[in-house]
C-alpha cells in the first residue's frame, strides 16, 4: 500500500478535528430547518423548470397538429403561430424567473452554511461556486435553446401551409 503524501495526511487530520458551530441547539435546529426549506424550494423550482420545458414542447406539438388541421382557415392558423410566439416568450420568462428564485435560495443556504461546522463548510466547498454556476447556466441555456428550437420547428412545419 502506497503512503499518502505528508500534506494530504495533515489535511485529513485537520478535517477529523471537527469544530462545531457556535450556535446553541435551538438556533442550530432553526438554521437546519431554514436550510432544508431552501433546498426544498430549489428542488421545486428545478421541477417547475423541467415542467415548463416539457409543457412548452408538448404545446408546440399540439399547436402543430391544430395548425395543420386549421391550414384551410386563415384566422385559426395565424392564431396558432401567434400563440406559439407568446408561449415561447412566456416559457423563457418563466425559466429565468425560476433561475433567479433558485439563486436567491442558494444565497440563503450560503449564509446559513457559514454558521455550521468546519466539516460542513468543507464538504460544501468541494464544488466551487463558479463550477456550480457554470453547470446551472449551461443547463438554463439549453432549456431556452430547446424552447426556441421547438418554436422554430413548429413554424417551419407550418410554413408551407401559409
Amino acid at each position: 500500500m502506497a503512503k499518502a503524501p505528508k500534506e494530504e495526511v495533515e489535511e485529513t487530520e485537520e478535517l477529523l478535528v471537527v469544530e462545531p458551530s457556535e450556535l446553541d441547539e435551538l438556533t442550530h435546529a432553526e438554521m437546519l430547518e431554514l436550510y432544508r426549506a431552501s433546498a426544498d424550494a430549489i428542488r421545486f423550482a428545478k421541477h417547475q423548470q423541467w415542467g415548463t420545458l416539457g409543457g412548452a414542447i408538448g404545446l408546440f406539438v399540439l399547436l402543430g397538429i391544430a395548425g395543420d388541421y386549421a391550414s384551410k382557415t386563415g384566422f385559426l392558423f395565424k392564431l396558432c403561430i401567434i400563440i406559439s410566439l407568446v408561449l415561447t416568450v412566456g416559457a423563457i420568462y418563466s425559466l429565468v424567473i425560476y433561475q433567479f428564485w433558485q439563486n436567491a435560495e442558494r444565497e440563503k443556504m450560503n449564509l446559513i452554511a457559514e454558521r455550521f461546522s468546519n466539516l460542513a463548510r468543507h464538504i460544501r466547498g468541494l464544488v466551487t461556486e463558479r463550477e456550480r454556476n457554470f453547470h446551472r447556466y449551461v443547463l438554463l441555456f439549453f432549456m431556452i435553446a430547446s424552447i426556441i428550437l421547438g418554436n422554430w420547428l413548429l413554424i417551419v412545419f407550418l410554413a408551407p401551409r401559409i
